[in-house]
């Protein structure tokens, strides 16, 4: 149980005062988003909420409930970004990344995404209005509560112009019944993350299309590696019309990457592309392909489940 500052508990007893809630989402590509409830910008810790997506609907204000004990604690809100800048008359100004806000969440961008909501206090809105308004937890006449909920989005209900975002608590993650790391002979670890430590541009290949080349292969010159050294790997085209897209390479000749899945465009003869190998996890894999036998994640003597006793 947090204690409240003093002001705020002094505020409160007032009955008169504002307040709007402060919403961070960090994704699972590291990208920070900060929005506020607020009807202009809020800065606080150094950072900017902005005010233009809107959050709640005329009878549907943000849900939260709070339980005792280890029972999963709730947080519920409708968001909705404007179709069309009223200043500039751009069309779905609020993105992330490249993509319109609603589109990139339907395509799952905020799935699993960290939220830490804090609300900030004050005794009114200034006036006249003045964004950023600047929002501080000190003594100032502004009080903010940090974590007034935390935790990670479990569900995302795409509307028409709105969707529903729906978020658990940390205690959550008590609910999975697994430890942290399972005995297995296979490799624990993701090919590049921080557990295996190898730097995925070291391993990095580049090469051009071939004549023979098509959507669901391509043929390779000049890459000197054996047969099967990018199966299970990523192949990513940087020029030509597939620039910017990745496929999982599912074997390799020694010449030809055939892929798990076609490409979008035609693969000319002369488009470029950067080829990294993929990994097995086996033991055999770490040690010979990657020489990093001292991080392999794996119990390489844990029998196989299919073994006979």
């Amino acid at each position: 149980m947090k204690t409240a500052p003093t002001g705020l508990v002094t505020l409160l007893g007032t009955g008169q005062f504002v307040f709007c809630d402060l919403y961070q989402f960090t994704l699972a590509t590291g990208q920070v988003l900060r929005y506020t409830t607020s009807d202009v910008d809020i800065t606080y810790a150094g950072n900017t909420y902005s005010s233009a997506l809107f959050f709640d609907q005329s009878g549907s204000k943000a849900v939260g409930h709070w339980k005792t004990g280890l029972d999963v604690d709730t947080w519920q809100v409708y968001a909705m970004p404007v179709g069309v800048d009223p200043v500039t008359g751009a069309s779905f100004p609020i993105k992330i990344g490249t993509t319109p806000w609603l589109a990139a969440v339907a395509a799952g961008a905020i799935q699993g995404a960290q939220v830490d909501i804090h609300r900030a206090y004050w005794p009114s809105w200034p006036q006249p209005w003045t964004s950023p308004l600047a929002a501080f937890s000190d003594g100032s006449g502004t009080y903010v509560i940090v974590d007034y909920f935390a935790g990670r989005v479990a569900a995302v209900d795409v509307m028409r112009n709105q969707a529903v975002i729906s978020v658990n608590s940390w205690i959550d993650q008590f609910r999975l019944m697994m430890p942290r790391n399972l005995w297995q002979a296979a490799c624990r670890w993701t090919l590049f993350d921080a557990g295996c430590t190898l730097s995925q541009a070291a391993f990095a290949k580049t090469g051009t299309a071939q004549v023979g080349s098509t959507q669901s292969q391509i043929v390779t010159t000049g890459l000197a590696q054996p047969s099967g050294y990018f199966a299970l790997g990523q192949v990513t085209m940087t020029s030509g019309l597939n620039s910017g897209f990745r496929r999982m390479v599912k074997s390799f000749d020694g010449v030809i990457l055939s892929l798990i899945a076609p490409f979008p465009f035609t693969v000319a003869v002369g488009d470029s592309f950067t080829a990294y190998p993929g990994c097995n996890k086996s033991i055999a894999d770490c040690t010979n392909k990657f020489n990093n036998f001292v991080n392999f994640g794996g119990e390489d003597l844990v029998p196989r489940p299919e073994t006979a006793v």
